[in-house]
């Protein structure tokens, strides 16, 4: 096996730098070593942390799972959910890729129709408007139960979402923000509890998922139309248990640009490719990281 350094920096909280997703992977082709000299740093959006990613003048990648472009003046390489034309130097990689895709394509949990609630939502941010319309314009049929620490009508956050969702039958699934390709889990997480996401945000979500299988408000003219849909699913069983019989996947395949085979093959390229090039870390100015300074205060603003 070829022997690779890593490092792992400007993560979020929490996050175990020698146990991890991408650790596992890269086991399967590589002798990884965690290395304060590394080859390659891999590095988020999480700027501020004790090991910044300026700190490194060696080849880094950038791990974009939040709904932030990527700096290429800062990045040789990048995963994040964008969609790119012939750049090798990108992989698209979303957040719930990282998840075991293998269950969602396992026979769904049987359910009873008659023991599911309505609908329920699990959120903190209360800055997404389009998520809080929806929220207000679907309590009007039915009441819709919301279990995180906004909006809560259920006595107090909930302990653990997957199994508060698990008992309904639709789940507000929308996300904090919008852009092609930008999808996070939650999406996936009702998928595996057996419940169907109600969904708002990658306006690009049939290129990753069966639309069959969920209810795509973005297909929908206004939020209205979409309201009236999910009441006819409510009150029609048939055609509520026919949409749930769809696979999450087209053809109940996962795609193939997101499987463990495809990221290696893509973390291989970037070993092969670094050799033969200087990183643009030495190449960054004091001008570059001004801007970028900028760019990070706006970030916080808008997601934290």
């Amino acid at each position: 096996m070829k022997k690779i350094k890593i490092k792992f920096g400007d993560f979020w909280d929490g996050f175990n730098k020698e146990e991890n997703y991408f650790i596992k992977i890269l086991k399967k082709r590589f002798e990884v070593e965690l290395s304060e000299t590394p080859d390659l740093l891999i590095f988020t959006h999480a700027y501020g942390k004790k090991e910044q990613f300026s700190q490194y003048k060696c080849h880094r990648l950038f791990l974009g799972w939040e709904n932030v472009r990527a700096d290429w003046r800062i990045a040789d390489y990048v995963m994040d959910s964008d969609f790119y034309i012939n750049n090798p130097q990108h992989f698209r990689f979303p957040i719930w890729a990282s998840w075991n895709l293998n269950q969602l394509m396992n026979p769904k949990p049987e359910i009873d129709l008659d023991k599911k609630k309505f609908a329920s939502m699990v959120v903190s941010n209360g800055s997404a408007k389009e998520r809080i319309e929806f929220y207000d314009l679907l309590s009007k049929y039915k009441k819709v139960d919301s279990g995180g620490r906004f909006l809560n009508n259920v006595g107090g956050p909930v302990k653990n979402k997957l199994d508060f969702i698990k008992d309904y039958k639709f789940v507000i699934s929308f996300e904090n923000s919008n852009y092609p390709g930008y999808t996070t889990e939650k999406i996936i997480e009702p998928m595996i509890t057996g419940s169907v996401p109600i969904y708002w945000g990658n306006n690009k979500i049939k290129e990753d998922f069966n639309e069959k299988s969920f209810i795509n408000v973005l297909n929908f003219k206004s939020f209205k139309n979409a309201v009236d849909y999910i009441v006819e699913l409510d009150r029609n069983d048939q055609k509520y248990m026919d949409l749930y019989a769809e696979p999450w996947f087209q053809n109940n395949m996962q795609p193939p640009h997101l499987t463990e085979d495809a990221l290696l093959y893509f973390f291989e390229y970037v070993f092969d490719d670094l050799n033969q090039k200087k990183p643009v870390a030495l190449s960054t100015t004091k001008k570059t990281f001004y801007f970028l300074n900028k760019q990070i205060s706006f970030f916080k603003q808008k997601i934290f």
